[in-house]
């Protein structure tokens, strides 16, 4: 872990009753890889997923997770597919030489580098990752940090949560081999941002709560991988926070 920022308890994470006034539940998961029929989900305002909600990225996968999505009971659904989610993107579905088109979720909010507005709060979402592989199959992919910073230039000022498939580097980024996966173009733009909340995935060991020690940084940063190992196959429940509307920052 970077030294510059310190991995929290989850119980640091203080709820109130709810519903309640002023105060937006966030429901966050990802990396569900296709294990998420099998979650307990909490109550709450806004759901947020951060990518790879399939293996291998084939429509009947993606048509299930969209089905899923359709019978939850959130007022808010957010998507940002991951590198795994291939069908969601022409590009890979090309490069992988498959006969498809792309299949977008109908259940929730797509973002693709785009901004939307959630009952007073500006949440940015971006799926590109870089990928160090070359693998045909890998969507939403970025080459060069350059590309993700082109990537990153869309999100707003004053944004409030930031939801990118890709961790920013140096938090939650971890892999098994020890190396850091995030990006440097991700981490420089949410800290430009100072948004309330970071959400992102793709590193499952790098999976909790961090808090960057910088003075000014108010962005609770959280890796919401709910398969916390690649290689193992327990599933975490998801994170819930709340998000005082009126400050818009995270409840603690």
């Amino acid at each position: 872990m970077s030294e510059s920022v310190n991995k929290l308890d989850p119980q640091t994470l203080t709820l109130g009753s709810w519903p309640q006034e002023g105060i937006m539940r966030i429901v966050l998961i990802s990396d569900t890889h296709m294990q998420h029929r099998k979650l307990v989900m909490p109550e709450g305002d806004l759901l947020i997923h951060a990518g790879d909600f399939t293996n291998k990225g084939r429509k009947t996968d993606i048509k299930d997770f969209d089905d899923w999505l359709g019978g939850l009971d959130y007022r808010h659904k957010i998507v940002v597919v991951g590198n795994h989610d291939t069908e969601t993107d022409i590009l890979a579905i090309n490069k992988a030489g498959r006969v498809e088109i792309e299949t977008i979720p109908e259940n929730a909010t797509v973002l693709k580098n785009e901004t939307v507005d959630i009952e007073g709060l500006t949440v940015f979402g971006s799926p590109y990752t870089l990928d160090p592989f070359g693998i045909d199959w890998w969507a939403h992919k970025a080459d060069t940090e350059e590309e993700m910073e082109q990537h990153m230039n869309n999100m707003q000022e004053g944004v409030d949560i930031v939801v990118t498939h890709s961790p920013p580097h140096g938090i939650g980024d971890i892999n098994m081999d020890k190396s850091h996966c995030g990006s440097k173009a991700v981490r420089q733009s949410v800290e430009k941002g100072n948004p309330a909340v970071h959400v992102f995935g793709h590193i499952h060991e790098g999976r909790g709560l961090y808090q960057s020690k910088e003075v000014n940084c108010r962005t609770l940063f959280v890796n919401a991988s709910s398969l916390p190992s690649p290689l193992k196959s327990g599933l975490c429940q998801p994170f819930v926070l709340d998000i005082d509307l009126s400050t818009k920052t995270v409840v603690i």
